[in-house]
């Protein structure tokens, strides 16, 4: 027994030796430093075409440019009526339409007829304006028999005819005359006024001659377009009797539209009344239609988290029509001036944006850069290129590869 635990003493102690000898098997041994890899070829600084290649490529020379800071931001919406240009038509009065001159989608200009309205009130009306007249010349007369009458008194009272008490009396009857004589006269003026509500509206003409036998637009009881545009509704029928608070007909003018932009909360702080717009509608995949912000609201909507901004956007060819959506470009200056380039300018080459400058002779050098916003097809440059420099636009793809094709070893 004695024997075996020497034994297994001499083996740990031996064990300990050999493992102080070698190396640890947790511990990575030094390894020898691999050769370093052969660094990519550098680029040249220019590139020099052939004749025939550059007359090829038809590359377009543009002009680093100095512009306002501008911040794109965009939007979709759709488009709707002008507000301010949009008529809903009422009639004045309780009445039966007698004739009915549109259809919906028809043009017309303004004061034309659009219907002729058997007006109810207006036959009362011009009888109150008439008793009115009657009643005012008779006052009128009344008046001057009392003026008379005071001056006979003025006159006979100087030889005694007349009392003095007499000549009072007919000055104090020629006030009170006077008194009828304006309350008439505004009773007239009330009657006449409401008689003109209930008259048809006309077309005011900066050239109209009231002296004119010419018959004027529209006829007694005739209901009329009260500027030029487009009958976009009709909701009545010949012979239907109809009151004020019915809308009986819809003209709007489409030469303005009003597009609504859903503008997220977390770029309403960059938008401003009076910036530029940008719209695009799907009918008309290649034409912008550009116009102005006019309205920012003071509410976001809870649903949504947008803000409806409303842009104003010409619309002479009527080309935009109401309900279509429509994608929506902000810009917004932001203050300041920057270098501005075509985007096309700017090409990737080893992770750095890099513009190609032309230097003569078939000759391109390139210049890394900083860029910054991008707006209306134009990125800005923040720094490494001074306004003013000569770019490369349209076609600078070709010059990067062929930077980049001049890198690969000639195979011979």
């Amino acid at each position: 027994m004695l024997l075996s635990v020497a034994t297994v003493a001499i083996a740990l102690t031996a064990g300990f030796a050999v493992g102080r000898s070698l190396p640890s098997a947790s511990t990575a041994a030094p390894v020898s430093a691999p050769a370093a890899v052969a660094a990519d070829p550098e680029l040249p600084a220019t590139i020099t075409l052939s004749e025939p290649k550059l007359a090829n490529l038809q590359l377009q020379i543009e002009q680093a440019k100095s512009g306002p800071l501008v911040r794109a931001v965009s939007a979709t919406g759709s488009v709707g009526y002008d507000q301010l240009h949009l008529a809903r038509i009422r009639p004045v009065a309780r009445g039966r339409i007698e004739a009915l001159d549109v259809n919906a989608g028809d043009r017309v200009v303004a004061g034309q007829r659009l219907a002729v309205l058997d007006n109810f009130d207006l036959s009362a009306a011009h009888s109150r304006v008439l008793s009115a007249e009657a009643a005012l010349s008779q006052a009128q007369a009344q008046l001057r028999a009392a003026n008379a009458a005071y001056d006979r008194a003025t006159s006979l009272i100087r030889n005694d005819l007349v009392t003095q008490a007499e000549v009072e009396a007919r000055r104090a009857t020629v006030a009170t005359m006077e008194a009828d004589l304006r309350t008439k006269q505004a009773v007239l003026q009330q009657y006449q006024e409401e008689e003109a509500r209930l008259l048809p509206m006309r077309a005011a003409t900066a050239d109209a001659d009231p002296s004119s036998d010419q018959p004027k637009l529209g006829s007694r009881g005739a209901i009329v377009a009260p500027f030029a545009g487009v009958v976009d509704s009709v909701s009545v029928a010949k012979g239907e009797i109809i009151d004020p608070a019915a809308s009986i007909l819809t003209v709007s003018d489409l030469s303005t539209v009003w597009v609504q932009a859903d503008v997220a909360e977390r770029d309403l702080g960059a938008v401003k009344v009076g910036d530029a717009v940008e719209v695009r509608v799907r009918a008309f995949p290649g034409r912008v239609f550009t116009g102005r912000v006019t309205y920012i609201p003071d509410q976001i909507e809870t649903t949504t988290g947008m803000a409806k901004v409303r842009c104003e956007i010409p619309n002479p060819d009527g080309a935009m029509r109401v309900n279509m959506f429509a994608t929506v470009n902000i810009l917004s200056p932001q203050g300041g001036n920057a270098v501005l380039v075509p985007s096309e300018s700017l090409q990737e080459v080893n992770g750095q944006s890099v513009v190609f400058i032309p230097t003569g002779d078939r000759q391109f050098a390139w210049r890394a850069v900083r860029t910054g916003p991008v707006a209306n097809g134009k990125t800005q440059i923040t720094s490494g290129l001074a306004a003013g420099t000569a770019v490369v636009g349209e076609g600078s793809y070709w010059l990067k590869a062929a930077l980049m094709q001049s890198t690969i070893p000639d195979q011979g």
